[in-house]
């Protein structure tokens, strides 16, 4: 079994060298598949992908459907909620106006692949080159690739799909009591993803315990407060929310910890499988309850899962006594998962999620300086389908002058989230504002690659102007049916401004001025350190 789920590793590593060394095609062309296409037939990494999948679509080809694809359970209702989130996320996404195209062709080519994939297996290496080309878009406009953390266990587990499409044929003809091991690895993508970011709230502080019991974790749900995530709470029900929940953080926190790190024994037996995800669903209702954050996907995905387990199939246990194979969940089943997921996890592309919470938030605003004086505030989901890298908002290179020099000294990351613990104990207990300054001079730093870092300078500001510019000129019943059918965002961001100080797309604007706010929160009240505008960017190059 070790054996085989190495081999699977292997074609899961293989699979990836094509997928993620795309050429980028050009998105200000009338096809960004076509434009693709084209720029990657020199590309030998490319052929490689076509060999791979005319290798899949070859031996998957008689395949109806997705039932039975994968061992156990329904787990065909995974693959479906997968196929769906690839394509309702590259198919019906809001429109790109720093591009400036609909690429509606492009969207119908992934919509009919998708329903082409869900009844034939045979179609999903079309399908996922499809999708890498659309994901690209997230790319090269010199804003972070944050989505990126929300695609990326999605991808895993398509990655894994393609790698046991390859190896399916081979393993029924050879060892077709070993077919299970199937759904470990395909699975074991899902799991990663949170068993890591588990193992790195362990590691993050000076031992084991140190994130469990020191960390505030409802300084998050201010930050997110501040950022304008979540219109449950107003200010003073924020804070009375953070006074009240002091009681429940270490068991809270624990409760993270053990769904996470528990993950390795999942495949234990089927009542502890569903109760592990089910747990992981619970974990993200109650991120998106107390900070606004929605994972909306992971947690398809785990609905997928649950049901896909629910009910005891007997067919499963009667498939494997007729092999004289080992059923799914069983002791020689979970012990080689837990092998797998502890030799390969750190391959993976999981996001290790820890860090300390702190009760500094320092933020970047956009504003719009209107040519009749007003100054506006510009929502970051104003720039959806950009807006998690615009909520994110990780504009530290700003403070740099434009050959690198100068630099400004930050203690925190997005949503006041310290990534070492020495800052962060050092931190705890500051609740006056004449205390923050000299401690943020003392524990921030400055970007380690200020040279690098500044020339994201004048990407950021043509950004912000091709943005204005498309949208004046392209905005209408498109752009706005397109809004309509887009997925859910990764955070629901509400303006922290009143209506009438609140940008809504009016044409007009003058300049952006970027505004660096450091808030600290002692517990009862919010304390402004500092205010500055940092940046103006003109609408039009002088």
């Amino acid at each position: 079994m070790l054996l085989i789920l190495g081999g699977l590793f292997g074609l899961y590593c293989l699979v990836r060298i094509p997928l993620e060394s795309m050429v980028t095609p050009d998105f200000r062309s009338r096809s960004f598949l076509w434009s693709g296409l084209l720029r990657s037939l020199g590309d030998g990494r490319f052929w490689l992908g076509v060999v791979l999948g005319g290798i899949f679509a070859w031996q998957n080809r008689e395949w109806q459907s997705w039932r039975g694809f994968f061992p156990g359970g329904r787990l065909h209702y995974v693959v479906w909620a997968i196929l769906f989130i690839l394509v309702w996320t590259t198919a019906l996404y809001p429109y790109n106006f720093f591009y400036g195209r609909a690429h509606l062709l492009d969207r119908l080519v992934i919509l009919l692949l998708g329903a082409a994939t869900l009844r034939r297996p045979s179609f999903f290496p079309a399908l996922i080159f499809a999708v890498m080309q659309s994901y690209l878009q997230w790319q090269g406009t010199g804003l972070a690739d944050a989505e990126s953390t929300n695609r990326k266990m999605i991808l895993d587990m398509s990655y894994m799909i393609a790698a046991a499409g390859l190896a399916r044929p081979w393993l029924l003809r050879w060892l077709p009591n070993r077919l299970p091991m199937l759904t470990v690895v395909f699975i074991g993508a899902n799991l990663i993803h949170y068993w890591l970011p588990g193992l790195a709230k362990l590691k993050i502080g000076q031992h084991w315990a140190d994130w469990a019991l020191h960390d505030d974790l409802y300084h998050l749900t201010i930050s997110t407060f501040l950022y304008g995530w979540n219109l449950l709470w107003d200010q003073a029900g924020v804070i009375r929310l953070h006074e009240s929940l002091q009681a429940f953080a270490v068991p809270l926190k624990l409760f993270v910890i053990f769904i996470e790190v528990a993950l390795l024994t999942a495949f234990w037996n089927r009542r502890w499988f569903v109760f592990l995800a089910a747990g992981r669903a619970m974990l993200h209702m109650g991120i998106y309850v107390f900070s606004g954050d929605t994972f909306w996907n992971w947690i398809l995905t785990q609905a997928a899962i649950v049901a896909a387990f629910w009910h005891q199939e007997p067919q499963d246990d009667a498939a494997a006594a007729r092999s004289g194979g080992i059923a799914l969940f069983s002791l020689p089943v979970m012990l080689c998962s837990m092998i797998y997921m502890l030799v390969t996890a750190h391959s993976h592309k999981a996001s290790k999620l820890a860090w300390f919470d702190s009760q500094i938030t320092e933020r970047y605003a956009l504003h719009a300086v209107m040519e009749d004086g007003r100054r506006l505030y510009i929502t970051p989901t104003f720039f959806e389908p950009y807006d998690f890298p615009m909520i994110q908002a990780q504009f530290h290179f700003l403070h740099l002058q434009e050959d690198g020099a100068g630099g400004e000294k930050i203690l925190t990351r997005t949503f006041g989230a310290i990534h070492e613990w020495e800052p962060a104990h050092q931190m705890r207990g500051i609740k006056t504002v004449e205390n923050a300054r000299p401690m943020i001079q003392k524990l921030g730093t400055v970007t380690e690659k200020p040279v690098r870092e500044a020339k994201r300078i004048p990407q950021f500001d043509e950004f912000l102007r091709t943005w204005m510019k498309n949208y004046q000129a392209q905005h209408g019943a498109l752009t706005k049916t397109l809004h309509f059918l887009s997925p859910p965002l990764h955070a629901y961001v509400y303006s922290t401004h009143s209506h009438e100080k609140t940008y809504h797309g009016e044409p007009g604007v003058k300049k952006i001025e970027v505004e660096f706010e450091r808030i600290l929160f002692d517990g009862k009240a919010f304390h402004e350190i500092d205010r500055r505008v940092i940046r103006e960017i003109p609408m039009q190059k002088k």
